[in-house]
């Protein structure tokens, strides 16, 4: 698998967490940088809000979407002009970030933006509604930054073409299902390895479940990138709230994480420091179940197979295939059956 950097972070490493903050903010900036202090303080990797231009999104029409509830609004256009930030906003949020030791990530939702944000982000995020937006994704290619794309609402025959021509090494493909929130049986984490297997890249899981589970679970199945929303409190009535994590959810996700990542280990199997002991207690070793005089053959009755296991004993298949076993001495009851006290006689 190819390696990637995201600024000084190497992908692969451990769970690179990004906390999405998306329109959480509301349009507020002071709400858009207590959320990003909240995000910080749970120990994520990044922040990533979006960028975009309204007017140029979506159309003056476009009824506001089935999961979003503003009754200060009646279409998308007007709610996506109510959280507008501006680029000095940005820049500043760019800046706290930076202060707070995490990685400032936003989405461009147009050239004008992916201008913009070039000078501010260690890499590009591209949402899933414009996995079919070639214009914008070969602009962001052609800046030489790092990839991350989320594949919400494709067929597999798409998700092949995006990736022939995303750029194979500095592309993070993040596997997502775009319902919100995403009932369980639409969650498809089975999809983690077998893109793992299908493209040799790195892959992550862009989450909208409406808690933990999921996101540990794909850290278990291979994912190196988690994106998780995340608001302030879950009474400001931003659009993403009832799949979004708040800061005590969002600690406890990045602990969670990190932990399944120690549990994932290496192949193929190997012996674990934490299990020499027990290869010696808990495993067995063939002993004499009695007092067993010079040149006596045992029969099977006078054998008995006990914990610990001796490194000087006879392996237990030796003894079960042998045509017998003597004594070269006399042997007290309770002693391992080794080659320096019994002779075996193979069939």
């Amino acid at each position: 698998m190819v390696q990637i950097k995201i600024g000084d972070f190497d992908v692969g490493s451990r769970p690179y967490i990004i906390a999405e903050i998306g329109n959480n903010h509301l349009g507020d900036i002071d709400l858009a940088h207590k959320t990003l202090d909240a995000a910080a303080n749970s120990g994520v990797n990044a922040v990533k809000f979006q960028m975009f231009n309204a007017d140029e999104l979506v159309s003056e029409t476009e009824p506001l979407l089935n999961h979003v509830k503003d009754p200060e609004v009646a279409t998308q256009r007007q709610r996506f002009k109510k959280m507008e930030l501006t680029r000095e906003e940005f820049t500043r949020l760019y800046e706290h970030a930076k202060a707070r030791e995490v990685d400032f990530l936003c989405t461009p939702f147009g050239l004008e933006s992916a201008e913009f944000l070039d000078a501010l982000v260690p890499a590009f995020k591209i949402a899933s509604g414009d996995v079919t937006n070639t214009l914008l994704i070969n602009d962001l290619i052609s800046r030489g930054k790092p990839i991350l794309i989320s594949t919400g609402l494709c067929t597999q025959s798409e998700v092949d073409l995006l990736v022939s021509k995303l750029p194979s090494n500095r592309t993070v493909l993040l596997h997502c299902i775009s319902s919100y929130p995403t009932p369980d049986e639409d969650v498809c984490l089975s999809l983690i390895p077998y893109y793992i297997d299908r493209y040799a890249l790195p892959i992550g899981f862009s989450d909208h479940t409406s808690d933990l589970i999921a996101p540990i679970a794909s850290v278990a199945l291979g994912s190196v990138v988690i994106e998780k929303h995340f608001i302030l409190d879950r009474a400001l009535p931003g659009g993403d709230r009832h799949l979004s994590l708040v800061e005590s959810e969002m600690t406890q996700l990045v602990k969670d994480c990190h932990r399944m990542h120690e549990m994932i280990g290496d192949t193929p199997r190997s012996i674990r420091p934490t299990e020499e002991y027990g290869r010696v207690k808990l495993r067995r070793s063939p002993y004499t179940k009695r007092d067993v005089k010079a040149n006596e053959l045992l029969d099977p009755r006078d054998i008995v197979f006990m914990r610990p296991s001796e490194s000087t004993a006879f392996a237990i298949d030796d003894i079960l295939s042998a045509e017998s076993v003597r004594a070269t001495s006399d042997i007290p009851a309770g002693t391992p059956i080794s080659p320096e006290k019994f002779v075996l006689k193979k069939f």
